[in-house]
């Protein structure tokens, strides 16, 4: 009976404390109207988390979307869509968009312009290499954007080569294990930071937003450009449609490819001696003439009197 007893004293106080320490109603109410009514410390999160932000997207790309803004309207919706699809193979360089790659193409302009125009002042060269080298100028401005994006393409399908055989290896030996095409494909993200790897992710983001496989695969395969890419997305829907057995697919897709990067290898080989002629020619040729015939022509003019 004492025992209860102090039990229910004991469980009185603590309801009695907890009751005292909770806020009321109108209290919670009365905390949250202050929380949405402080100027100070919302304008110094808005500040931070805009200073948190990269420089090229809180300066630059807003320059150049202005920049863009007269250029965009005399651009016909074909070089648009050239423009978006050559930027989607670049991998998206610096986040750059339609508009801002326009921008970036104007500031070009601009800029190499004013150098040009500069230097040809500077030199003082004729009127006629004047009125033939300024519009000259102004196209070097507009097509160096261009020709850097088609190096970044080249740059990144190059690499994408290099490492397709052994991504590939990966996913056969992780669908042969039994993981199905989408977890090997999860392995190759978690293995791999390639920009092959990040396609294959923007792949799986895709299907999981409800997209299906071949559509997402087939997107990728666009986006890249590569025919070896083109030929396993090919092979493997067709597998898929089939029911042929993936494995077996993608370890022919790796035997081609490493046949065909082997070919790749043997004709950059036999390109070789073709590409040496030149620096052989004006370099090295002109150096041992030097070396080898100097010292004779020397004796030859001695003993001629030609020298003293």
């Amino acid at each position: 009976m004492l025992l209860l007893i102090s039990l229910c004293t004991f469980g009185s106080i603590a309801l009695l404390v907890i009751g005292l320490s909770m806020k009321s109603e109108r209290d919670v109410i009365r905390d949250r109207m202050f929380d949405q009514t402080k100027p100070a410390e919302s304008t110094l999160n808005s500040v931070e988390l805009e200073m948190a932000v990269p420089f090229t997207e809180r300066i630059v790309m807003p320059f150049l979307r202005r920049l863009a803004g007269f250029a965009v309207r005399f651009t016909p919706g074909g070089a648009t869509q050239a423009v978006e699809e050559k930027l989607e193979t670049a991998g998206r360089p610096w986040n750059m968009g339609y508009r801002e790659f326009m921008g970036l193409r104007v500031l070009s302009v601009i800029v190499i312009s004013l150098a040009g125009t500069a230097v040809i002042n500077l030199v003082n060269v004729s009127p006629m290499l004047r009125v033939v080298g300024i519009p000259a100028i102004i196209l070097c401005g507009a097509l160096l954007p261009d020709y850097v994006l088609d190096s970044i393409i080249r740059k990144r399908q190059a690499g994408i080569r290099r490492v397709l055989a052994d991504t590939l290896d990966l996913m056969t030996v992780c669908v042969e294990a039994g993981l199905g095409l989408d977890g090997a494909m999860q392995k190759v993200i978690e293995k791999q930071d390639t920009p092959f790897s990040r396609e294959i992710s923007r792949a799986l983001q895709e299907m999981r937003l409800g997209k299906l496989r071949a559509d997402a695969l087939k997107d990728m395969a666009r986006r890249i450009r590569i025919p070896e890419v083109s030929s396993f997305v090919a092979a493997v829907c067709q597998a898929d449609q089939l029911g042929v057995s993936i494995a077996r697919v993608l370890r022919v897709q790796c035997e081609t490819l490493r046949s065909v990067r082997s070919q790749r290898a043997r004709e950059a080989a036999a390109k070789l001696p073709v590409k040496l002629l030149i620096p052989l020619v004006f370099f090295i040729f002109p150096a041992i003439f030097v070396v080898v015939i100097a010292p004779g022509a020397i004796q030859i003019a001695r003993s001629l009197g030609m020298l003293q």
